[in-house]
């Protein structure tokens, strides 16, 4: 289907009878659709389709049409055929000439491979023959050069053996590494019997060097630069063949010089001898110095720097030292000198210090042979290879380093004994509490016109600069477990300085009034305290950046900086006390005053004018010693407290008529004056209006009570629910019970009219916040007025 389709695209004009679906019914009836075709042609077109139709023919006509097709059909297939007859036979012949011409290149081809063969068989044969020859060279050049090497051997050997006995160490050094390089080369041939036997004799020998150099170092040792420059250079050069033998000859001199150079040491300064007391460890340390500069005069040409052995002889030093004072400490355990202790301590440390700036980094006293790899002195087999290969590789040697650790080498013995260092902490904070309790003046002195003198007491600055230094020392003997003892010490020390400023405020404020003395020292606590709750979490920094990271999360002041925190508050409040107690006194006078037969309403009446004189004369000594922030708590709670205050004593007064209503009005008026202008009294300008809002509020909210309270005194009986309710709209159930119980009774009204008042109060609310008199509440008030 799809070639019949590609078709009818390609071709334009196809024929019926090539199509695919040819009917010849269906063709000859639209040829001749009925018997006038048969006789004629004509064309005709279809109307309803617009198609042009076949043309209808005579039969004879079609006939001889279709014949003319089958003749020139036939004759185009005649022509085909004959043209492929003669294309098959030249194909035929061409056939044939391939066929030929393969077989002509097949023949060349297998004699060209012929002749490969025989060329291959060729040249394996003369490579056969060359490697052999190979195999004969290498063999005979593998020969000769063990030959040699074993010549080599023996001479060297041989000549160790010579110059080892001739004390000819320079030389037997450098033979060393030779002959190590060469027993590398019959590491593989240990079975022969001569390889063998050398090896045996090179055992025995270095055995023998190794003695031999360490009985030089034993008879020349004490005292080897004593006019003896040959014994110098001989026991240089020995150092050199130790160095040669490996680290484990050079080891074992090391231990025996140590133990030789420390001996008198033991003898001087050991367990049980007179120097080895606790606090003459200085001593101890002196002695090494001195040791370190005769080693640098007697020793330092001898052994090679890279030993490092000043370094070593500090190390074995300090352990030597470290079971000495363990020794004396663990006998003296019940009756230790703590200062002794942390002196010794302290020396230690700052000795150990100086060990570790002089010998924290050195060169790797057991592996380095840096000094003498350009010469090739002193080394061994391995030093020697590792040498050639840098060479050949275009390198320098690098020389290692070892970190040599020195801190709490000595000083660690010191540490489980510590604790009678923390008890003597806690003596020394509790006698400089003692002391500036005594040297302190706790009366506050005289007042100043200098604002910054006299504001605090100067105690707590001598606590925290002993603090700051303790932490200091402490901070160098240990950081760790002992340190963290020591800040709880310190904590407690903040607890015992807070304790000592509450005891120095004024006793019973609120029963006696405090002069201008005693708010001097209620003000200075309460500074003192401020300073000290601003510098408690700089001690717990201090101490978080010293001690062991383990310690840090336990590190907290946070309680002691609270309990700072609240005795400014209790100073600041025992202050408003005080000042409560005096104007009590003065209010008193107010309840005296016959406010139900005022004849008529004057000025402010003389406890307001005694109010202001009060605290125009006690508010700015005490506002100008306290800071911005306290200041205005100040103020707060003088508010708080003197208002309430005013309330109290006006329910105190015996009968107020309309008169002493409105002249209490305006009293409360002034007074609602005075307390706004409270903070002002500190004669500082540049309090911003921001800052005064919370004590604006608490004035105006407290005074707005009062107020009410007189102004519904004020107003007739038949308006005095509607006033109350428009004054205080939202007071609640209690309230309204309590204050409009009082303010009837202020007013001298007789209980059939409180109750009348207090039914029109409950018709007007809802039912929840209805109220009632009953007996107790009656007689709770003639109690509290003192009438009835």
């Amino acid at each position: 289907k799809q070639l019949e389709k590609t078709v009818s695209e390609v071709v334009d004009d196809l024929d019926p009878l090539d199509a695919a679906d040819f009917d010849s019914v269906k063709y000859i009836n639209e040829i001749f659709p009925d018997e006038r075709s048969l006789t004629y042609s004509k064309h005709e077109t279809d109307t309803s389709t617009d198609k042009k139709r076949r043309p209808h023919a005579r039969l004879h006509m079609q006939l001889a049409s279709v014949k003319r097709d089958l003749r020139s059909v036939s004759e185009d297939i005649s022509r085909s055929v004959r043209q492929h007859s003669c294309q098959r036979v030249q194909t035929k012949q061409a056939v044939g000439d391939a066929k030929q011409s393969i077989q002509a290149l097949f023949n060349k081809i297998h004699a060209i491979k012929e002749k490969a063969e025989k060329s291959e068989r060729m040249v394996q044969e003369i490579c056969r023959d060359i490697k052999s020859l190979d195999h004969a060279k290498k063999h005979l050049t593998s020969t000769i050069s063990a030959l040699m090497k074993l010549h080599m051997l023996v001479q060297a050997v041989d000549m160790l053996v010579y110059m080892s006995e001739k004390k000819q160490y320079k030389e037997v050094a450098n033979r060393l590494g030779a002959v190590d390089m060469l027993f590398l080369d019959f590491a593989n041939y240990t079975d022969i019997p001569k390889i063998a036997q050398l090896k045996k004799t090179m055992q025995k020998e270095r055995v023998k060097l190794q003695d031999q150099i360490l009985n030089e170092f034993h008879r020349y040792g004490p005292n080897p630069s004593v006019g003896l420059d040959d014994v110098v250079l001989m026991l240089r050069e020995g150092c050199l063949v130790i160095q040669a033998l490996g680290p484990k000859a050079k080891e074992e001199l090391l231990i025996w010089f140590s133990r030789s150079k420390l001996g008198p040491y033991t003898d001087l300064f050991g367990s049980g001898k007179p120097a080895g007391e606790l606090r003459l460890a200085d001593r101890r340390y002196a002695w090494l110095r001195r040791t370190l500069r005769e080693y640098d005069e007697q020793f330092g040409s001898i052994f090679p720097k890279s030993w490092n052995v000043p370094a070593v002889l500090s190390r074995d030093f300090c352990l030597l030292t470290k079971d000495h004072l363990r020794s004396v400490l663990k006998s003296n355990t019940n009756n230790l000198d703590t200062n002794a202790l942390v002196a010794a301590l302290q020396k230690t440390i700052a000795f150990e210090q100086e060990l570790q700036v002089r010998f924290g980094t050195v060169k790797d006293s057991v592996n380095s042979n840096a000094a003498n790899v350009s010469n090739g002195v002193g080394m061994d087999a391995n030093s020697i290879k590792m040498r050639y290969k840098l060479e050949r590789d275009g390198k320098k040697q690098v020389v290692p380093q070892v970190k040599m650790e020195f801190r709490k080498l000595v000083s660690s013995v010191f540490y489980p004994y510590l604790g009678q260092y923390v008890q003597l902490e806690r003596e020394n904070i509790s006698k400089l509490l003692q002391q500036v309790e005594r040297e302190e003046d706790w009366t506050g002195g005289k007042e100043s016109k200098n604002d910054d003198e006299n504001k605090k007491f100067g105690c707590n600055e001598k606590v925290f600069i002993y603090i700051k230094k303790s932490l200091q020392r402490c901070s160098r003997l240990t950081t760790g477990a002992i340190l963290f003892e020591i800040s709880g010490e310190y904590r407690q020390g903040l607890i015992d300085l807070g304790t000592l400023l509450q005891s120095k405020l004024p006793k019973k404020a609120d029963t006696k009034e405090l002069s201008l003395a005693d708010n001097r020292v209620c003000c200075m606590v309460a500074t003192t305290a401020e300073e000290c709750k601003e510098f408690t979490p700089g001690i717990a920094e201090a101490v978080k950046k010293v001690i062991d990271s383990k310690f840090v999360e336990k590190i907290d002041y946070d309680e002691e900086k609270s309990m700072f925190a609240a005795l400014v508050n209790i100073a600041v409040e025992t202050v408003v006390k005080g000042f409560m107690t005096r104007m009590g006194k003065i209010l008193h006078g107010m309840t005296k005053i016959n406010w139900s037969t005022l004849p008529r309403v004057g000025d402010q009446s003389t406890y307001v004018n005694q109010i202001n004189s009060m605290l125009v004369t006690f508010v700015p000594p005490v506002a100008k010693s306290l800071s911005d922030a306290y200041h205005l708590f100040f103020c707060n709670q003088l508010a708080k407290g003197a208002i309430p205050l005013y309330e109290e004593h006006i329910f105190k007064c015996k009968r107020v008529n309309e008169v002493g209503a409105q002249q209490l009005a305006l009293d409360s008026h002034a007074m609602k004056s005075i307390f706004l202008g409270i903070p002002k009294l500190r004669g500082d300008e540049k309090i911003s209006e921001r800052r005064l809002r919370s004590f604006t509020r608490i004035v105006d909210r407290q005074m707005g009570r009062v107020t009410a309270i007189v102004k519904t005194m004020a107003s007739p009986e038949d308006c005095l629910i509607a006033t109350f309710k428009t004054l205080m709209p939202r007071a609640t159930p209690e309230d309204v019970a309590e204050t409009l119980t009082k303010t009837m009774y202020l007013k001298g009204l007789k209980k059939a009219d409180q109750q009348a008042l207090v039914d029109s109060y409950n018709a007007s609310v809802e039912d929840k916040d209805r109220v009632a008199l009953d007996a107790k509440s009656e007689g709770r008030l003639k109690k509290f007025f003192k009438f009835g």
